[in-house]
């Protein structure tokens, strides 16, 4: 299952003119239209997401948070998550590589839930999260580019 990070549901739901925000934007478009399936996202996500999409918007209750939830009983699949199962994945993280780089608490929470809900590929544009994803067996997407596969190998040391 496709497991996507906040970073892409930003790109999915909001257009921009800044460069990198338009290479994301077609990016996503061009994997949505060659795998059209459900989306797997956490609470963790979801939590994010909807800080994100106000801070992104400039506004208190976006037009692109209510599409967002819209989407969720058809083109995303919330998982449930256990909390406790999601404490023990992301410690044991921590455990593996914390000593190795900087990790933010929230991109390995990401991990450890995208793991748990069954997620095979991670959708981020995050090169220490997707690192951390592909040490661990998962596929990423896009694929890592010059810095997550040098960190990738820091990890692996």
């Amino acid at each position: 299952m496709n497991f996507a990070d906040t970073n892409w549901l930003e790109a999915m739901f909001f257009e921009s003119a800044e460069a990198e925000k338009k290479f994301r934007r077609a990016t996503v478009d061009r994997f949505l239209r060659r795998q059209p399936g459900v989306i797997g996202l956490s609470h963790v996500v979801f939590l994010e997401a909807r800080n994100i999409f106000g801070r992104v918007s400039g506004e208190a209750e976006p037009a692109e948070w209510r599409q967002f939830q819209q989407e969720l009983n058809g083109r995303f699949y919330l998982d449930p998550m256990n909390w406790d199962f999601l404490r023990r994945d992301t410690f044991e993280l921590f455990s593996r590589y914390a000593h190795k780089t900087a990790l933010g608490t929230f991109d390995m929470a990401v991990v450890a839930s995208a793991r748990l809900a069954g997620g095979t590929r991670l959708l981020s544009f995050d090169q220490i999260a997707k690192a951390v994803a592909v040490a661990e067996g998962m596929e990423v997407f896009p694929e890592l580019n010059a810095e997550g596969k040098t960190l990738l190998a820091k990890l692996r040391r």
